[in-house]
């Protein structure tokens, strides 16, 4: 039997669908709208600054419970949970059919707490459900058509919201509350427009603007923009071609915000309109005017020229100049060619040699690293090609509206660097999966070099050289008679190499007392370009990496030179010589610190 846990004083959240079970919403929708509160909450969580996967949850069916960690902020949860929540859903439901939309009421209550081994108790919790079930709040919600009821307790009201002015306390309406054995008041705030007012999309709507068109723009942005200039907006923007309007967005966002699924964002005014429902980040410029200048920037013309005016305009009134000159400076542009990576690391859970560790890191911003940690995952090494798949396929929904090239890295340990993921494919549900070298330049890089700081140094040395002197010649094959007897450590330390080809593929692991191998010797001397195949013969080898190199920047054009290899009508190899190709391509100014233990989720 398990004990009791220590009664500690958590924040408490309890989540209800209305009408989960109406009769209209059959099972196929019951299922679509748990997921989909379960994605609304996430994401309002973590909009909010609370880890959603360190709280602890039970879920109640059409609902659930959730204990914030202890020591969360109170005041943080309510200044910013009401609003993500709100703004979450409001985007979910956007793209949901009538049957999966959702509306929720929530809780609020916070008290002691313990877990008896079956689940959560305390006066706490049961106050946080008798509030939910207040019957005047369900009229209420239910005759105003909002999206969401935020109900707080008496106690948290009075220690948290009504202490300060920010937290809005006049927005609350005091009911009472009679619920079974539990009789007191609660505090009632109904937020997101009817349903009604957000059915139609941005983009379609008439001009001149009208009421209907102002209540479907974030009530932060009407105070921001006055009518007449967002009547202006609305006329340039939804004329405006953009160029690599996912990067814009995902740019005006920042690094810390993940990219949004941009389903029906197709013009500068959609998308504007969508930047609206994030606040501002710690510079205090909101992403909606950040997208505004870069804009401006890129745009010609009388648009042009009026954005900029009226960024300008903005900045003297809200007092945003030095931020605004501050990001201009320090955000470099968008190129030309933007490219993107995708990073996923694969690490054996020292425990359970069947599983291993999946994390990836997605790049929204070609020019912004690191990009955010995406996720982590346990999962069994068996399933690991279909995993990925998984991986892949959930950042290509993101990436959607992106007209981007893109890389798919694999961060490999020395015990899994064999793994051959130039013959993965993706798309396995569909019954005909395609080959990642098809769509990616794929490759592999070194978990162990990206640990080891102090490898690092001559890694940037090598790189740095490699970029200003790309030719072919600074390749060395391993085993060369030449070089005679010379220790493979000696030789790569003259600064000439930037990439070495293994004579065959390197073993999972170092023996214990033997002289560094060639991959070790490669990794501590900095070359960032390492290079083998599983069974190719060397002449074939050399044959197909001297058209690889052949082009005039040579290394530089290696990771497209090795994709275009791919194709059987643009080289004169066999297939499996080129397919089977292991490129170790390690950019040292593409790092991801890993200086904090990665805890996964078991799948």
């Amino acid at each position: 039997m398990a004990r009791p846990t220590q009664a500690l004083d958590r924040t408490i959240v309890v989540v209800d669908v209305a009408g989960f079970t109406a009769p209209d919403r059959y099972l196929p929708d019951r299922l679509a709208v748990r997921q989909g509160m379960y994605d609304v909450l996430k994401t309002a969580f973590a909009e909010s600054d609370v880890d959603f996967d360190s709280c602890a949850r039970e879920d109640r069916g059409d609902g659930a419970l959730i204990l914030l960690p202890p020591g969360t902020t109170k005041s943080l949860v309510a200044d910013r949970l009401p609003d993500r929540i709100t703004v979450a859903l409001r985007r979910y439901n956007h793209t949901r059919t009538p049957q999966a939309q959702i509306r929720l009421r929530v809780s609020l209550n916070s008290g002691e707490v313990l877990n008896d081994g079956n689940g959560w108790v305390g006066e706490a919790v049961d106050t946080a459900f008798r509030i939910l079930d207040a019957q005047l709040a369900k009229d209420a919600f239910a005759e105003s058509g909002r999206m969401v009821a935020f109900i707080s307790s008496d106690r948290f009201f009075a220690d948290v919201i009504e202490r300060d002015p920010g937290l809005l306390p006049e927005s609350y309406t005091p009911i009472p509350v009679s619920v079974k054995t539990f009789t007191g008041t609660a505090y009632l705030r109904l937020l997101g427009e009817p349903a009604a007012l957000i059915s139609k999309p941005s983009a379609l709507l008439p001009e001149p603007l009208d009421d209907l068109f102002l209540a479907d723009v974030n009530s932060a942005v009407l105070d921001l923009v006055p009518r007449k200039d967002l009547a202006g907006l609305h006329h340039h923007l939804t004329r405006m071609e953009v160029p690599h309007l996912a990067v814009m967005v995902s740019r005006a966002l920042g690094p810390a915000v993940p990219l949004p699924r941009l389903e029906g964002i197709t013009d500068a005014w959609s998308a504007f309109h969508l930047l609206t429902d994030f606040n501002a980040g710690p510079d205090g410029i909101p992403p909606a005017i950040t997208f505004l200048r870069l804009l401006a920037e890129s745009a010609e013309g009388e648009p042009g020229a009026m954005i900029a005016g009226w960024i300008a305009d903005q900045a003297r009134s809200l007092r945003l100049g030095p931020a605004l000159g501050y990001q201009r400076q320090n955000r470099p542009p968008i190129p030309d060619r933007p490219h993107l990576h995708l990073m996923i690391m694969l690490e054996p859970v020292s425990a359970d040699p069947t599983r291993c560790t999946l994390a990836f890191w997605r790049q929204d911003d070609p020019e912004v690293w690191p990009p955010a940690l995406g996720g982590v995952r346990e999962i069994g090494i068996d399933e690991v090609e279909f995993r990925v798949d998984d991986v892949i396929l959930e950042t290509e929904g993101v990436w959607a509206a992106q007209s981007v090239s893109a890389s798919v890295e694999f961060l490999l340990p020395r015990t899994l660097i064999n793994l051959p993921v130039q013959r993965w494919a993706k798309e396995h549900g569909t019954g005909q999966p395609q080959p990642l070298r098809y769509g990616y330049r794929l490759g592999i890089r070194s978990l162990e070099r990206m640990r080891a700081r102090h490898w690092h140094r001559a890694w940037h040395v090598r790189w740095d050289s490699m970029v200003k002197d790309p030719s072919a010649d600074r390749l060395h094959y391993s085993g060369c008679s030449e070089f005679g007897e010379h220790p493979i450590d000696a030789i790569l330390s003259d600064d000439h190499w930037v990439g070495l080809v293994l004579a065959k593929p390197p073993p999972s692991q170092a023996e214990p007392g033997a002289e560094p191998d060639e991959l070790t010797c490669a990794l501590r001397s900095g070359l960032p370009v390492v290079l083998w195949h599983p069974d190719a013969e060397p002449e074939d080898l050399r044959e197909l990496l001297d058209w690889v190199l052949a082009a005039e920047s040579g290394f530089i054009e290696l990771p497209d030179r090795r994709k275009l290899a791919n194709s059987g009508t643009a080289v004169p190899f066999k297939n499996s010589l080129a397919h089977d190709l292991v490129v170790m391509w390690d950019d040292p100014k593409r790092v991801i610190v890993l200086d904090q233990p990665l805890i996964p989720s078991r799948q």
